[in-house]
């Protein structure tokens, strides 16, 4: 593995601080919604909370390393891949779930106005 300097610190500063703001974004869910589909939005909470823990640790461990060349010395590159990587799939499968779910209420629509012209 090689060896981060300053500059790819403060690219991975940058990252995990767009992946905190992608990942932390508050949602609302109705509780009519959340009785019909408990299972997806429990799903989502979980996911939305590693996703912001493993980002807010790789954060932290950048920002440590980034300052104190000391530190980053100490700090295995491993402590800041992993949380990192984990906090890179949560956004993904968050995304892919977001998706996902637009598209579904878009077809609903659709369908739900078919039903309509039909019975016109």
């Amino acid at each position: 593995m090689r060896s981060l300097t300053a500059d790819d610190l403060g690219l991975l500063l940058s990252l995990f601080a767009v992946l905190l703001l992608a990942v932390a974004a508050n949602f609302h869910f109705s509780r009519k919604a959340v009785r019909r589909h408990r299972k997806a939005a429990l799903t989502f909470v979980v996911l939305t909370f590693l996703g912001e823990l493993s980002t807010v640790i790789a954060l932290m461990l950048t920002w440590v390393a980034l300052w104190s060349p000391a530190a980053w010395d100490r700090i295995d590159d491993m402590l800041v891949f992993v949380p990192g990587t984990i906090s890179i799939m949560c956004a993904v499968l968050l995304t892919i779930e977001s998706v996902g779910s637009r598209i579904t209420h878009i077809l609903r629509a659709e369908r739900d106005q078919a039903l309509v012209d039909v019975r016109e």
